[in-house]
């Protein structure tokens, strides 16, 4: 049976289905299987969110040893011990939140959030690395549909990164020149980890004109 943290997340994902991008139906599909839902069996939406609410109560119910668990589980979902990266960041945020600054299991919260940070940084330099290898091994082109499917490669490349924690990444705006993270929590600062100033006029000579946060939390103009 799937924990309170992830049925959670499936709600929201279901309440959000219009905006969501492929990745994130992607991590729905197989919530749903977590869930134990089978093909067919979809719920409507009244349905879903009469569920979502019946977890959310759920979630109230919890003891604080409850939430440190859950927590823990959230930081272990996806966790890549080759690359040190991966984990269900806001799902451990999410529980951390909720345990009070007197429980006894609060001690336990700075721990888990340091290794949160350790893997951010981790996935922002792998993030980095593949733009870096990209740009490294194809240099500056004039033809504007070569540049267009460097552009696209690029940013197919650093999405597949996403079930680590990146969230979805794609070329948007009409002419496909915006390198966009569509991540709940990106930031100026994710972005500067990972299109270095260094790499400003490679990334002009793919045709990219801005990295953006789909949140509007961060923005690099090139």
């Amino acid at each position: 049976m799937a924990t309170v943290g992830r049925v959670l997340a499936i709600g929201a994902v279901v309440l959000a289905i219009p905006a969501a991008c492929v990745g994130a139906l992607a991590l729905y599909g197989r919530a749903l299987a977590e869930s134990e839902v089978a093909v067919g069996t979809l719920v409507s939406p009244a349905e879903a969110r009469a569920r979502l609410e019946r977890e959310r109560a759920r979630f109230r119910a919890m003891t604080p040893a409850q939430h440190l668990e859950e927590a823990r589980l959230a930081l272990a979902t996806g966790y890549d011990e080759a690359t040190h990266t991966g984990g269900n960041f806001r799902g451990v945020e999410h529980h951390a939140a909720a345990i009070p600054d007197g429980a006894p299991e609060h001690a336990s919260l700075a721990a888990l959030r340091d290794e949160v940070r350790r893997r951010r940084v981790n996935l922002f330099a792998l993030a980095r690395g593949r733009v870096a290898q990209h740009l490294g091994e194809h240099a500056a082109v004039a033809d504007p549909g070569r540049q267009r499917t460097m552009r696209a490669e690029l940013a197919r490349d650093v999405d597949e990164l996403a079930p680590r924690g990146l969230g979805c990444v794609h070329v948007a705006d009409e002419a496909h020149t915006t390198l966009r993270f569509d991540h709940a929590d990106c930031d100026q600062a994710m972005l500067d980890a990972i299109a270095r100033p260094d790499h400003t006029a490679a990334l002009r000579g793919y045709g990219f004109r801005r990295v953006r946060c789909a949140n509007g939390r961060g923005l690099i103009e090139l």
